[in-house]
């Protein structure tokens, strides 16, 4: 009589298993755990062990879990950080983005709001990031092998927003609003901005415990909002039209609202815009790469009646 193998259990649900309970181990041993880091952990976990169709959606989104742990983990470095950069990017837009009155697009927007556009941009800026895991899915769902590209070059970008705001620490517009241009203020907390108004519209706190998780105030260059539904749309531009102008339009709206509520300069805009594009080529030429060193399938040719003996 024989029992099932441990052998039988793929390596990655074993190697899942590990990454899962390790970085609960982290968050627990650095004092912020939380109830969404068990959670996730939990889910990670759980759907590596459920069977071959979950692990399969597992195998093309782990990238997924992994962004979430990057993301939520940037406490830990931040005082391996450079130089916070304040007043020479408000200036700088100034000068290359002009708005009416010598000002820059984010300071003449804090003082002309309306309800329309804070409820129009306040969506935006909280479907944004809906839009990746909706597309993801749907990928997912057709069998399509964008699923598995758009959640590593996902990681990616957000690898790639990471290291530069360690390497140049911006403050965002509503920082230089409330502190003015004077040396980085290191106590400063994470504030809704202009977000804000979107809450108090409908009555609801959505952004202010979002931003209230925020660890890094002063990562506004580049702008991961813009960068989201940019990569979106370079997914499914082979898609056709209506996917393009759909995804188009939500990218510019998401693009525009980052100024609008005082989150992002233009500038932040236009390096989030060029982060996408340098995640979604690495990714498709290291995919490309993979593809044509794989080796293909060799078939048998049949001898006729269909007889494969020699």
């Amino acid at each position: 009589m024989t029992s099932r193998s441990r052998d039988n259990t793929p390596a990655f649900t074993w190697l899942v298993t590990l990454m899962g309970a390790g970085h609960l181990m982290l968050v627990l041993a650095t004092g912020r755990l939380r109830w969404e880091h068990v959670a996730a952990d939990a889910l990670l976990v759980g759907v590596a062990w459920a069977g071959p169709r979950t692990r399969r959606f597992l195998l093309g989104g782990f990238p997924l879990w992994l962004t979430g742990m990057l993301l939520d983990s940037q406490g830990l470095w931040l005082s391996l950080r450079g130089v916070i950069h304040t007043g020479d990017l408000w200036a700088r837009e100034r000068h290359w983005f002009p708005a009416p009155g010598g000002v820059n697009w984010p300071e003449w927007w804090s003082t002309r709001s309306h309800p329309v556009l804070d409820l129009l941009c306040g969506f935006a800026y909280a479907a944004y990031l809906y839009e990746v895991f909706l597309v993801a899915i749907f990928f997912f769902v057709k069998k399509d092998d964008r699923f598995q590209r758009l959640c590593w070059a996902f990681l990616a970008v957000n690898a790639l927003g990471v290291v530069v705001y360690m390497l140049y620490p911006a403050a965002p517009p509503w920082y230089i609003l409330q502190y003015g241009t004077g040396p980085a203020n290191l106590a400063a907390l994470p504030s809704p901005a202009g977000t804000a108004r979107f809450d108090a519209l409908l009555g609801i706190s959505y952004f202010a415990g979002f931003y209230a998780r925020n660890p890094n105030v002063f990562g506004a260059m580049p702008s991961l909002h813009a960068a989201y539904p940019f990569l979106v749309m370079l997914f499914v531009w082979r898609n056709g039209p209506v996917w393009r102008v759909a995804t188009g339009v939500f990218a510019l709206l998401v693009a525009f609202s980052a100024v609008y509520l005082t989150h992002h300069y233009i500038l932040d805009v236009l390096a989030g815009l060029m982060a996408a594009l340098a995640a979604y080529l690495a990714v498709e030429l290291a995919f490309a790469r993979v593809r044509k060193s794989a080796p293909l399938p060799v078939s048998i040719p049949l001898t006729p009646g269909g007889d494969t003996r020699a």
